[in-house]
């Protein structure tokens, strides 16, 4: 009978602990707390926007100095790989001034993670590509459209500038201004092979922090070499999930998020979904562009 009670106890302390260290998501209070942090009048957006006047330069293929984290070597499960890497994902938002309240609002962009601790930031080149980066021209620049970062708490670090990036392969790395401190980083594994597990957080359509799971469907790459490589992956995103990180089952970097493919029966009318790829750019091609 005590030995009845005392497991009792046991179970109903360990449902405890799980409950209260469950992490629950409110994305209109983060969205909320962030538009407050905009308008209120401490806030300098000509900091925010100062990562526009080295904006045009070409930095394509430029080699960075670089040191990730160690990557992780023990074997995680998935509810761990979530509670230790949600911190370090961030959002990519907009932020503008709406006509209707003449204040500024923020939209959902994308997302964003860093890979050092001195604040370098991995996300898609096509969440930037259209405002003019590396034209060469500071005059093709689009500055009206404010970019800032933010954590799950609601914390906003400034983008210092674009360091590099590469279209074939859809990837550009952002300096973050950490004000000399250090930030908690996702370290970069190794690729992976087809069938192996793979896990990722990212925010679609403003879902924030959504977290899925699947395998590696295939990895190919074409006769560009490593910056064409793409991970083709099972596990689900949408819109909004551009820059999210692909991770292995230690936690580490497999990948990056960047874009789906929709295959129909029908496909020049679009007619009857039969599937979605999820592609991704493999880690191989993020060490890439690091020293």
């Amino acid at each position: 009978m005590k030995l009845k009670v005392l497991f009792g106890i046991c179970v109903f302390i360990l449902m405890s602990f799980t409950t209260f260290s469950q992490e629950y998501i409110n994305s209109g209070k983060l969205i909320q707390k962030l538009e407050q942090e905009v308008n209120d009048p401490s806030f300098d957006m000509k900091k925010v926007n100062m990562f526009y006047n080295t904006f045009h330069i070409d930095r394509e293929d430029h080699k960075i100095d670089l040191h990730p984290s160690t990557a992780e070597k023990k074997v995680l499960y998935p509810e761990e790989i979530y509670e230790k890497r949600l911190p370090n994902v961030y959002l990519f938002l907009q932020v503008y001034e709406s006509n209707k309240s003449n204040k500024l609002k923020i939209n959902g962009a994308g997302t964003a993670f860093p890979i050092s601790e001195d604040g370098h930031f991995l996300i898609n080149l096509h969440m930037i590509d259209d405002l003019g980066v590396g034209s060469g021209d500071p005059s093709k620049v689009d500055t009206s459209i404010h970019l800032i970062l933010a954590d799950y708490r609601g914390t906003i670090p400034t983008i210092d500038s674009v360091v590099t990036y590469n279209r074939a392969a859809d990837i550009a790395i952002l300096k973050a201004n950490t004000n000399g401190k250090k930030i908690a980083s996702n370290p970069l594994g190794q690729d992976l092979k087809a069938g192996m597990d793979v896990f990722a957080i990212t925010h679609p359509r403003s879902y924030y922090y959504y977290f899925s799971t699947g395998r590696v469907a295939r990895m190919i790459e074409n006769d560009m070499g490593v910056m064409s490589r793409k991970m083709e992956i099972t596990a689900d995103y949408a819109a909004g999930s551009s820059g999210g990180p692909i991770f292995d089952n230690k936690g580490n970097i497999a990948g990056i998020v960047s874009l789906t493919k929709s295959f129909y029966y029908d496909q020049s009318e679009q007619k009857n979904l039969q599937m979605v790829i999820k592609e991704a750019v493999p880690v191989s091609t993020i060490w890439n562009l690091i020293n």
